[in-house]
């Protein structure tokens, strides 16, 4: 069929429904083949706006020019979107902030406005977590709103869109309080971006990839910065720092202005040991605020993740050119004829659908991600000819409303999407994920796993099943896959169904379950009975603070029978109230270690201002700490000498463990108690009075 305008016109909307940003970018000469003409005439100019026009589609230029006054050589960008007049002004809201901080997001800030400036530090917060959003905080209270310029770099073209976009949500004037727009400029080699040419002196925010800001670095001075000028420096993903371009940057940015630094990081010093030096070099503060993923899991923040990763058995994939590969890695997008191929394979969209009806029960409210419109199409009609409810999400169409009511009404326990993405739609419930499209983009493969990452405390749930379909690819591609977001960050996590709702010991519960004990009162028990066997997490909502509140065995059912039974009584009897908790549901275990009244005015308030009762979560790596178990396997293989300090030594640095955290890292402590342990098996006779 030949190509037409309207024809054109439509194809290409169709196309840009299935990309990430909903937007589309080539050249003129590949527009025109597009709509088969040769020629701009005014007739041909009008009849193209006015199409467009029904389409609801506009057609712009980064350099700001008329569509049709672009060279055939230029970049022509098109859009559902409205793009601004000046797209690099972003609105300051008169408003709140559209949403409320996490407490860990919060601490973060307290820790960073604690922070005398200058400084050179690190935020490490994991995935899901949220960094952007307290770095893109930072930045507009302490940088724009004082006069500050910022400087953001990455190394990826994904990470800028992310970073503006973060800017937009929260420029408001709760935290930029004189003027009403923000001047900031994305700067790559992406063609819907600038150059460093763009960048004016009155321009507040710059940013831009390494590789194109290291290139025209004098420019960037000699237009932008002032000797002496005071600017925040955000680095993204930190652990590139150590790189030539990025240390250059740095240290020349440094060299004029008065530099803030502040790196990034999921994991912080993730890295080969020869980089970690250099990292803590270039950071010379080290980590201004850490947290890690247990803690989030632990605090119902985040789900907690199980990773599957199931072969499709497809091998014998079309061949891939220099550029195809090229491609895949800069726009995320596979090949055509590579795409056509997938979508249309039986056996791997049979083993999709199997995977659910055989575990169903695990799964549970699924949402999956296809390729395109087609193979959404498809893998629904399989999930219903399996007996499965089940129906596809497609940005764009005139059912998308309804199906999405009835997956959220629970009509549908399977839901196939495109590119639900960029819909911003709220799906608190979904437990299970499955990656039925591989992507090179960390940034959509988070937003992927995000969809089933929300924890109880954040509305979700307590853990996300999440399943990679993983074909064989040539080595050349750098595809990302799920659990490469999280090994580091979490190794103990392994690739597992969910059996129960245990969580993971964090280095928090594991200092305030050593601070909280009475050296003395430990040693008169066994070692394993004075490990919490649970604990109940929280954040308290009027303090605005995480509560962990640990429970020993002895004290479970105490506090399970008094949380059954509770109820909410009026102010002036909640002392009383709480004293006859104490005598009659704890009686004389109110005496034990373990126990503080303050716990249950901690849990009654939580209940009392959010009618929810707390869920003791409990801890599935207790032996990680058990010296007990250390014990006696040392009695039961009769180590000795050499042998003994060899076994000890192992376990004291075994990097999994908790042991030297639980004792401040003094080995003589740990040692005595090991000691203990061993005379209480030996002679259990001696221990019979206090016990």
């Amino acid at each position: 069929m030949k190509p037409t305008i309207p024809l054109g016109l439509f194809e290409l909307k169709e196309e840009m429904k299935q990309r990430k940003h909903q937007r589309m970018t080539i050249k003129m000469r590949s527009f025109m083949k597009r709509i088969g003409q040769k020629r701009r005439t005014e007739l041909m100019v009008a009849t193209v706006n006015k199409h467009l026009k029904r389409l609801k589609v506009r057609a712009y230029s980064s350099t700001g020019t008329q569509w049709h006054r672009l060279k055939m050589e230029e970049w022509v960008t098109f859009s559902f979107q409205e793009v601004e007049h000046s797209p690099h002004l972003i609105q300051v809201r008169t408003s709140d902030l559209p949403f409320q901080l996490y407490v860990h997001q919060e601490e973060a800030l307290r820790r960073l406005d604690e922070t005398p400036m200058p400084f050179s530090g690190i935020l490490s917060i994991p995935t899901g977590g949220g960094k952007t959003v307290v770095a893109v905080h930072w930045l507009l209270k302490e940088g724009v709103n004082k006069g500050r310029k910022v400087l953001w770099l990455t190394h990826r073209h994904d990470l800028l869109d992310q970073a503006f976009s973060a800017i937009r949500t929260l420029a408001t004037n709760d935290l930029v309080k004189k003027g009403k727009a923000i001047s900031c400029r994305l700067i790559s080699s992406d063609e819907t971006h600038e150059s460093v040419k763009a960048i004016q002196s009155t321009d507040q925010i710059v940013i831009g990839t390494n590789q194109s800001i290291v290139g025209q670095l004098s420019l960037l001075q000699e237009n932008w910065l002032k000797a002496n000028e005071d600017i925040l420096i955000v680095v993204d993903e930190a652990h590139h720092a150590v790189s030539e371009t990025y240390e250059h940057i740095l240290t020349t940015v440094s060299k004029k202005s008065n530099s803030t630094i502040l790196g990034l990081t999921a994991t912080p010093f993730r890295t080969l040991e020869e980089e970690r030096g250099l990292l803590k070099k270039r950071f010379s503060d080290d980590i201004v605020y850490k947290l890690d993923v247990a803690t989030l899991i632990a605090r119902g923040i985040l789900a907690e993740p199980f990773f599957k990763e199931l072969k499709t058995g497809v091998k014998k994939l079309p061949t891939l050119s220099v550029a195809d590969i090229q491609h895949i890695h800069t726009a995320d997008r596979l090949p055509p004829k590579v795409e056509h191929y997938l979508t249309i394979h039986q056996a791997r969209n049979a083993l999709i659908v199997k995977e659910y009806r055989s575990h169903k029960h695990v799964y549970g409210k699924t949402l999956v991600f296809a390729m395109n419109r087609k193979h959404a199409i498809l893998l629904t009609r399989q999930f219903i000819e399996a007996g499965i409810s089940a129906d596809y999400f497609i940005s764009g169409e005139e059912k998308k409303e309804e199906v999405l009511k009835r997956f959220k009404d629970n009509e549908l326990d399977v839901l196939i999407n495109v590119n639900m993405l960029t819909e911003g739609t709220d799906l608190p419930d979904v437990q299970t994920v499955f990656l039925a499209r591989p992507t090179s983009s960390a940034i959509l493969m988070t937003q992927m796993i995000g969809r089933a990452m929300r924890g109880v405390e954040a509305g979700g749930t307590a853990s996300a099943q999440i399943v990679h379909f993983h074909d064989e690819w040539p080595e050349t591609i750098s595809w990302i896959t799920p659990n490469e977001l999280y090994q580091d960050e979490a190794a103990e996590m392994k690739q597992r169904f969910v059996e129960n709702q245990r969580v993971p010991l964090t280095i928090s519960i594991v200092d305030k379950w050593y601070k909280s004990l009475p050296k003395e009162e430990a040693e008169a028990h066994r070692f394993v009975e004075t490990i919490p066997v649970g604990v109940y997490s929280f954040i308290d909502p009027s303090q605005r603070q995480s509560i962990d509140i640990l429970v020993y065995e002895h004290l479970v059912t105490a506090y399970e029978s008094w949380l059954a039974n509770m109820v909410v009584v009026e102010k002036h009897e909640v002392a009383a109230m709480l004293n006859r908790t104490a005598k009659s549901y704890f009686r004389e275990k109110r005496h034990t270690f373990g126990f503080h009244e303050q716990d249950l005015a901690a849990l009654y308030h939580y209940f009392s201002q959010t009618k929810t009762k707390p869920t003791l979560r409990w801890l599935k790596d207790r032996d990680k700490v058990d010296i007990t178990r250390l014990a006696e396997e040392i009695t039961q293989r009769r180590l000795y000498g050499e042998k003994k300090k060899h076994f000890i030594d192992t376990h004291w640095n075994e990097e999994q463990s908790f042991i030297a955290v639980y004792f401040g890292f003094n080995k003589l402590e740990f040692r005595k108690r090991l000691e203990l342990e061993l005379i209480r098996l030996e002679e259990p006779e001696l221990f019979s009075r206090v016990e």
